[in-house]
């Protein structure tokens, strides 16, 4: 599998997929038996100190983070469903100075709402893993008939029947996001998680931070982890709200410096794609799962909150819309991250022509022969003068794409 240390909301094999760079090369893995009509057989590592003509997986993940954190500010929410923590927003005061929120209603009566920092909200709640099964083997078979067997597929008893919850890491990675193997498909049946993923998805990890490494040989078992450990990964609501009330500097000695007094509490959603939310004192209940209600803890409203929550833009066409890219956002990240490499991806000419044109700077009137000519509102955007910023930016700004922040 293609990893890195730096977290990444599209994966890093489904960019090479996208770039059109042939998987088994992306993996680290060669067989020239497999593809003997590729002209390109250039193998990719994890470090560009690897090689030196060429950016490692690293450098491709820290440029797709940076496309990605660059578009979700620009439209307001995350581009992948994912949790915010502990996030800091002062609770409504009245907008009369001296005055307290004694009650944390509105004039209507109802909770006071605030507008968290980004759209499209799912629920409350903080990021959970737990462990289906470790060192789970797989099966291996060769569906297109090519000689190659390239699918794998862990079967697994679990209790579990949400998709988007199932999970497979590198064995003994204590389930780390760097580790998690993706894109996987998964189904149920009788009790059962089938969960399918292409070889070259579990190259050897052993080999990654090699000093001196060589192509792993795409038709040798030892090229591959043979297990893989199953998690289920979900948002455990019980952790939402936290509120805050500053301490009375005359206090008597009753209460701590500088510290706040805290209550815990849960929040509804008034308006989901903008992200206002309504919360509430209360403590949860293991029992039922839920919140019971509780007054304030501070005899009036609080001054400020903090906030976990799971939020993010879903294409609700998709199986597991929660865990993969709409195919709205994909080709926009992996253009964008294309235009931010600063070397030479590989020695495959159509690979690097194909980047070549994404991090082509329309700034420049003329660059290697091509003239470009465009309107001064796209060459003023926000990020930059890329042909793949440009191609970004025009998707940003369809009608109805960002919110209002």
């Amino acid at each position: 599998m293609a990893r890195s240390d730096v977290k990444t909301w599209l994966p890093l094999d489904r960019w090479a997929e996208i770039i059109g760079i042939h998987p088994l090369h992306f993996n680290g893995l060669n067989a020239t038996d497999l593809a003997p009509d590729t002209v390109c057989g250039d193998v990719w590592f994890q470090h560009s100190w690897q090689h030196a003509d060429r950016v490692g997986h690293e450098d491709v993940a820290m440029a797709i983070q940076q496309a990605e954190m660059q578009i979700a500010a620009e439209v307001g929410y995350n581009l992948l469903p994912d949790w915010t923590v502990a996030e800091r927003i002062p609770f409504a005061q009245p907008g009369v100075p001296g005055v307290y929120n004694l009650n944390g209603l509105n004039p209507r009566g109802q909770l006071n709402s605030v507008e968290l920092r980004r759209g499209h909200v799912i629920s409350g709640g903080v990021k959970t893993k737990t462990v289906i099964s470790a060192g789970e083997s797989f099966v291996r078979s060769d569906e297109d008939s090519d000689g190659f067997a390239e699918l794998c597929t862990v079967t697994v008893a679990t209790s579990v029947t949400d998709a988007n919850e199932i999970a497979l890491f590198y064995p003994g990675k204590s389930g780390e996001d760097g580790w998690e193997i993706r894109p996987i498909q998964v189904s149920f049946s009788g009790g059962n998680a089938i969960i399918t993923f292409k070889v070259w998805l579990i190259a050897a990890a052993n080999k990654m931070d090699v000093f001196d490494p060589d192509p792993l040989d795409a038709e040798e078992t030892a090229s591959y982890e043979s297990t893989v450990d199953v998690y289920r990964v979900y948002n455990d609501p019980s952790t939402q709200v936290q509120f805050m009330w500053e301490n009375s500097p005359n206090c008597c000695g009753t209460c701590n410096a500088c510290l706040f007094s805290t209550q815990a509490g849960c929040f509804h959603l008034r308006e989901q794609r903008i992200g206002i939310a309504v919360p509430a004192p209360g403590s949860w209940d293991s029992d039922d799962e839920e919140f019971d209600a509780a007054a304030w803890g501070v005899c009036r409203g609080p001054d400020q909150a903090r906030f976990w929550y799971y939020s993010g833009f879903e294409d609700k066409s998709m199986t597991r819309s929660k865990v993969e890219m709409a195919k709205f956002w994909e080709y926009p990240v992996a253009f964008y991250a294309a235009s931010l490499l600063d070397r030479s991806v590989c020695g495959c000419s159509n690979v690097q022509a194909f980047i070549d044109k994404w991090r082509l700077d329309v700034a420049v009137n003329e660059f290697q022969g091509t003239t470009v000519t465009v309107t001064p509102e796209l060459l003023s955007n926000r990020l930059g003068t890329t042909m793949g910023a440009i191609y970004a930016w025009k998707r940003i700004r369809q009608n109805g794409v960002r919110v209002l922040k």
